[in-house]
C-alpha cells in the first residue's frame, strides 16, 4: 500500500457518540475498513486500527440477541421490556436490568448428561429466518456505516457457552472432563456447527454483503484462570474453531473471537483454531502475550490507564500515547487493534496521530 504522510487536517476536533462513548472523527486518507482489512491481509496499515473503526450490527432476527438483551441494529430501538425469553434453541433466559444482560432461567437445565442431546435438543431452522426482510430493515444502518469495518456478533459461540446454556455451568464443566460424555459433547458441537453456524454464516454473506467481520462469543475463563485446561480446549473446541475459521475464509470474512476471562494459558488454542483476532480482557498481560505471540495473530490491546482519565493533561496524554505506540509498532509494522471503547477521545486522537506518523515516515 502506498504510504501517505500524516496531515494535521485529518483531525479537526470533531467528535461523535454511540453506545461505546465519545469518539474523535478522522478525515482519513483511506477508509477505516480498508485500513483494517489491509492489516488482516498481511499488509501494513496507515494507522493503528481502532475498535472505533468497526461498527457492529446485532439484529433482532437472531433470537439469541433478544434473549440475551443484545439487539443493536438499524430498526426502531428494541423495547427492553421484551428482552429475555427463548433463544434459538428454545432455552429460557431472564433479563436482569441492573446487569444490562440476561442469564439462563435457573434451576432446570435442559440436560444433565450430554449423551441425551439427540433426544432433548431442538435445532433452529436458521434458513427460515426472514433474512431478506432484515436486510431491507437495516439498509439505512449499512449505508450510515459505509466505510467502517462492519461486523456482526454470534453469541453463545464455539461450544462452552452454548453447552452451559444447555447444562448450566457445573454440568458443562463436568461434561468436558467426563470420559463417558466426551464423544457425545464432540458430536453435539459438530452438529451445532453444521446445522447452525454454516447456514448462519452463509446467510450473513448473502444478505449482509458489507459485513466483513464475525465476532464469535465464547467465554473460556474467570477473573483468575481459564475454566479448563489447554488440552481440553484443544480436544473439544479447537476443531470447531478451525471449521468456523474455514467457513469465514470461504466468504472473505474476518474471524474474531470474543472470549472473556484470564485466558493467557489457552491463547495457543485460539491461534491453532485459526482465530484471526482476540480482544481479551484487561486482566490478561497483553504486553507479555504480544511479545510471545504477536507474530501469530492480531491482538486487541488495551490503552494505558491515562486513557481512562477524561481530564488528563495534554502532556500526560502525549507521553503515554507515544510509549503505547512505540511498544506495539515494531520495525514500522503494526499487528494490533487498539481498544478505544469508552476511552478518552483525546487519547484516541493522539494514538491515531502518532501511529500515522510512525507508520508513514
Amino acid at each position: 500500500m502506498e504510504r501517505v504522510p500524516y496531515n494535521p487536517s485529518e483531525f479537526q476536533g470533531e467528535y461523535t457518540e454511540d453506545r461505546f462513548g465519545k469518539a474523535p472523527v478522522f478525515h482519513t486518507p483511506i477508509t477505516p475498513e480498508e485500513n483494517t482489512i489491509c492489516m488482516f491481509k498481511g499488509e501494513n496499515p496507515l494507522w493503528m486500527p481502532l475498535t472505533t473503526d468497526c461498527k457492529g450490527l446485532d439484529p433482532r432476527i437472531d433470537p439469541d440477541n433478544i434473549a440475551r438483551a443484545f439487539v443493536f441494529d438499524g430498526e426502531e430501538p428494541y423495547d427492553p421490556a421484551l428482552y429475555g425469553g427463548k433463544d434459538m434453541f428454545g432455552i429460557d433466559w431472564v433479563f436482569v436490568p441492573v446487569a444490562g444482560g440476561s442469564m439462563v432461567k435457573p434451576g432446570s437445565p435442559l440436560m444433565a448428561d450430554a449423551n441425551d442431546w439427540k433426544e432433548l435438543i431442538k435445532f433452529p431452522d436458521v434458513n427460515a429466518w426472514d433474512w431478506e426482510g432484515s436486510a431491507k430493515a437495516n439498509a439505512g444502518w449499512f449505508e450510515k456505516n459505509k466505510g467502517y469495518l462492519q461486523g456482526i456478533t454470534f453469541l453463545n459461540g464455539t461450544g462452552f457457552e452454548r453447552l452451559i446454556s444447555f447444562m448450566d455451568f457445573e454440568g458443562a464443566a463436568m461434561a468436558v472432563i467426563d470420559e463417558e460424555q466426551e464423544e457425545a459433547v464432540k458430536e453435539l458441537l459438530n452438529a451445532i456447527f453444521e446445522r447452525v453456524y454454516v447456514p448462519y454464516i452463509d446467510n450473513v454473506a448473502k444478505y449482509y454483503p458489507t459485513i466483513k467481520k464475525i465476532s464469535l462469543h465464547d467465554d473460556w475463563g474467570s477473573q483468575r484462570a481459564p475454566f479448563f485446561s489447554l488440552n481440553v480446549a484443544r480436544e473439544f473446541f479447537v476443531p470447531i474453531l478451525k471449521k468456523f475459521a474455514a467457513k469465514c475464509k470461504e466468504h472473505d470474512i474476518i474471524f474474531e473471537l470474543h472470549s472473556c476471562g484470564k485466558n493467557d494459558l489457552v491463547v495457543p488454542a485460539y491461534i491453532e483454531g485459526g482465530v484471526q483476532t482476540w480482544n481479551g480482557m484487561y486482566m490478561n498481560d497483553k504486553r507479555k502475550l504480544f511479545e510471545e505471540f504477536g507474530d501469530k495473530f492480531i491482538f486487541g490491546v488495551d490503552l494505558p490507564a491515562v486513557a481512562d482519565d477524561m481530564n488528563a493533561s495534554a502532556e500526560d496524554i502525549e507521553a503515554a500515547a507515544k510509549e503505547f505506540c512505540e511498544f506495539y509498532i515494531r520495525d514500522g509494522k503494526c499487528h494490533v487493534i487498539a481498544n478505544c471503547m469508552r476511552k478518552s477521545p483525546d487519547f484516541v486522537a493522539a494514538v491515531y496521530r502518532i501511529s500515522r506518523q510512525m507508520l508513514n515516515p
